[in-house]
């Protein structure tokens, strides 16, 4: 009798270890399914995701951060978080990672945090990042999902930069109303004053009479022509369009300035490309080029050469016919160049100056669908470039 006792307690106790052993089994399965699952859900996420432990070592990642960042899942495991960021912020990254663990927390992206990445090949990127801190096997694990916005910073600044453009224009625009306004009120008397200038010097008894009416007379003609520049800066244009080779356009604005070049030893240059032809106004460009030209000559008192050279540009697979205007002067400093083309802003120290024509001249040519970018570097003489769409090769 003990012994079927014996026999049936081992039964129950092989029926219990094999029940139970099911049980690990189901649990087991249902646990490899739910991981299964969860990688799955990882893998699938839009954003580029990694897990930090307590000592900023990577213990998971998806295949979306081995894309962005370039490395293999195998190159990133184990390995330190803070190669993942440029090597400027790593000094204080990891006292950042240690501090996080302390009081771990949700933090959402669009946090206004400057973070950037450090791709395999050396490149960066800004980046947003979001972090959330999970409890496995026992520990804290920091999960963080990374975003690209490089696109989306560009488009920001774009904004801003647009923004700031309007505002500059807004204000631009009130400041030749006002000019305007001003100039035709002067414009009639400074005429006069200019007239009785003229004839007190035909008249003067003594030369120093004749030089006070010599010097009233040039400083007159120094107003009319801030005048007539603070009014080409302010006028509303029209322009006529029509179809113009280029080089014709730079043959009739250098006639104003020939004599000039000739009488300051500059020689002038033309390497003039083929035939290209603008969709223009051809009285207009040719201020603008005079302007321009006359801004060389300022820059070369000494003498010098002055290059005009004519050929063509590709932007983005648009043909553009190109103008380049080159002196021989002295340059404009970097801390300058980002001013020349503000309205009254000038880098001579010749009182003759206005300041304006620099700002005409891009002006005219932006109304004509033309950009100006003006180069230049310490004795090394300036560039200005000018460019418009090319009729014939487009």
């Amino acid at each position: 009798m003990k012994r079927f006792n014996r026999h049936t307690e081992v039964e129950k106790q092989l029926e219990e270890m094999n029940r139970k052993f099911v049980e690990v089994e189901e649990c087991r399965f249902e646990f490899e399914k739910a991981q299964k699952r969860y990688e799955q859900l990882l893998q699938s996420a839009p954003d580029a995701m990694v897990f930090v432990d307590r000592g900023a070592k990577i213990v998971l990642v998806n295949a979306q951060l081995c894309g962005l960042f370039g490395y293999s899942e195998q190159e990133l495991l184990g390995r330190d978080i803070d190669f993942l960021i440029p090597e400027r912020y790593r000094h204080r990254h990891h006292d950042y990672v240690a501090g996080y663990f302390e009081q771990p927390r949700v933090r959402h992206m669009g946090t206004n945090i400057a973070a950037f990445g450090l791709k395999k090949d050396g490149s960066e990127f800004p980046a947003d990042i979001s972090l959330s801190p999970i409890e496995a096997e026992g520990r804290i694990i920091a999960v963080a999902a990374i975003r690209d916005v490089t696109e989306r910073k560009k488009a920001e600044d774009e904004k801003h930069r647009l923004m700031e453009q309007l505002a500059e224009a807004e204000k631009l625009s009130a400041l030749g109303r006002i000019a305007a306004n001003v100039a035709d009120e002067i414009r009639n008397p400074l005429t006069a004053v200019g007239g009785f200038a003229r004839r007190l010097r035909k008249i003067a008894d003594s030369d120093k009479e004749r030089q006070y009416a010599e010097y009233i007379s040039s400083e007159v003609d120094r107003l009319e022509r801030i005048l007539r520049d603070v009014l080409a800066f302010s006028r509303k244009r029209s322009p006529l369009l029509e179809d113009h080779d280029i080089r014709e356009i730079l043959d009739e604005a250098l006639k104003a300035s020939k004599e000039r070049g000739r009488m300051q030893s500059i020689v002038i240059n033309k390497e003039y490309g083929d035939s290209a032809v603008v969709r223009v106004d051809k009285s207009l460009v040719g201020e603008a080029v005079e302007k321009l030209v006359a801004n060389a000559l300022d820059a070369m008192p000494g003498g010098g050469t002055l290059t005009l050279t004519t050929d063509r540009e590709v932007v983005r697979g648009v043909p553009y016919v190109r103008v380049r205007i080159k002196d021989e002067g002295e340059g404009i400093p970097p801390e300058k160049l980002e001013k020349i083309f503000e309205p009254f802003f000038t880098t001579r120290t010749s009182p003759k100056g206005t300041g304006l024509g620099l700002s005409i001249a891009k002006g005219i040519i932006e109304e004509e669908g033309g950009t100006l970018r003006i180069e230049s570097a310490g004795g090394k003489g300036t560039t200005a470039t000018i460019l418009f769409q090319d009729i014939r090769g487009s």
